[in-house]
């Protein structure tokens, strides 16, 4: 039977959609692999970015503590990050008896949105998973798109291999799972692990990867990196690789990640100082943020009895760098007191009234910048807290 031009143009149009449905519908079945990792071990605010990436009002994150032979404080610890993030969570533990009341290690991973791989021995968290089977089940996880994410040893564990601390005296080369086809140095700011990782590459011995550190993440998408995330400025990802016999190691733009209740770049106003207090000692009120700050130092160092001459001397040079201000309500005073030991300090004042008060000191942070971080992140908190505790309205 012939086929007239213009049915015959029908007929193939027709085929050609068909087969683009199907191919669309095949790529659809194909799901996104995510992996996200980062240098340290677990905290808050890479956890809210694992909830987020699984872009569900209420995932349900699973949380594997084998590295550190789950460990009841690290649970704990993980359960007051999920309890203040309000997650709802699944602990797979590995040191179990069997019981017909127990799931199966399938049934817990495979029925979570994510899963985060918490910090401890490598090499002893491999041989467990290959020894129950958790391997293969993780790579299940990874293939139905489900988002594998940890520090740490929770980072290692997904690249060909990494540089661990797991054996008993030397760092030492720790093979992984391979699902991402790189090699993988977490804690990267440790001057020993780095040494070996780039000698590592140099000699072959490893490929090149991508090394953390403590608050440097990286996320994977179908074996790429494609975001590269940092809660600082002084922690960051790098690819590490050998051209020509030489190492490079190239530093990646990271965004900096933020808490949720964190204030808007913009919203808030900042003034340099950068002036010692025995330079202010004409400030005399609150009117200032600066004048609240100067006010308090007298209080508690410079006209205190029980204070020494030394600790007086001391609190002289102590010197304010910035002032960050928000909605004219809460300041932050950035100061060098705690330098040396623990970081800048952050004294917040509220404004009652035209006169700032004083809401406590707190640590900003190893820089100016995690400082800024610092304040932007507790400003609405603590305007609120001050609406409490002060009859401000």
């Amino acid at each position: 039977m012939k086929l007239r031009p213009f049915t015959l143009l029908i007929f193939l149009l027709f085929t050609f959609l068909g087969f683009e449905r199907l191919k669309a519908q095949q790529n659809n079945d194909e799901q996104e692999k995510t992996i996200f990792i980062w240098g340290g071990d677990i905290n808050t605010k890479f956890v809210q970015y694992v909830a987020d990436l699984t872009k569900k009002e209420k995932p349900r994150i699973c949380y594997l503590p084998t590295a550190s032979g789950d460990n009841p404080d690290n649970i704990k610890y993980w359960g007051r990050i999920c309890n203040t993030l309000q997650l709802d969570t699944l602990i797979l533990k590995v040191w179990v008896s069997s019981s017909e009341k127990n799931q199966s290690f399938d049934e817990i991973l495979l029925s979570s949105d994510a899963i985060v791989v918490g910090g401890g021995n490598t090499l002893n968290m491999l041989g467990i998973w290959k020894a129950q089977g958790i391997d293969t089940i993780l790579e299940k996880a990874l293939k139905n798109g489900i988002i594998l994410s940890g520090g740490s040893a929770g980072s290692i564990c997904w690249f060909q291999n990494g540089i661990s601390d797991s054996r008993p005296v030397n760092l030492s080369v720790v093979k992984g799972l391979g699902f991402l086809p790189y090699s993988n140095c977490p804690h990267y700011s440790q001057e020993s692990r780095k040494d070996l990782y780039q000698q590592m590459i140099k000699d072959g011995e490893m490929n090149s990867g991508y090394a953390t550190d403590e608050l440097a993440g990286i996320l994977f998408k179908n074996g790429k990196a494609v975001k590269f995330i940092s809660q600082s400025d002084i922690h960051n990802s790098y690819f590490v690789n050998r051209e020509e016999g030489v190492i490079k190691e190239i530093k990646l733009k990271s965004e900096i990640l933020l808490s949720k209740n964190a204030i808007p770049e913009g919203s808030y106003s900042c003034q340099t100082v950068q002036k010692k207090i025995i330079d202010l000692l004409d400030y005399n009120d609150s009117s200032s943020p600066i004048s609240a700050y100067i006010s308090e130092m007298k209080t508690f160092k410079l006209n205190n009895e029980n204070v020494n001459e030394s600790e007086r001397n001391k609190a002289l040079e102590i010197g304010i760098e910035t002032v960050f201000i928000y909605e004219n309500k809460i300041a932050g005073v950035v100061n060098n007191a705690y330098l040396n030991s623990f970081g800048y300090g952050m004294w917040y004042f509220y404004n009652c009234h035209g006169v700032w008060t004083s809401m406590g000191e707190d640590i900003g942070g190893k820089t100016i910048f995690e400082s800024e971080i610092k304040f932007r992140e507790k400003a609405k908190k603590i305007i609120n807290l001050a609406e409490e505790k002060l009859n401000c309205q």
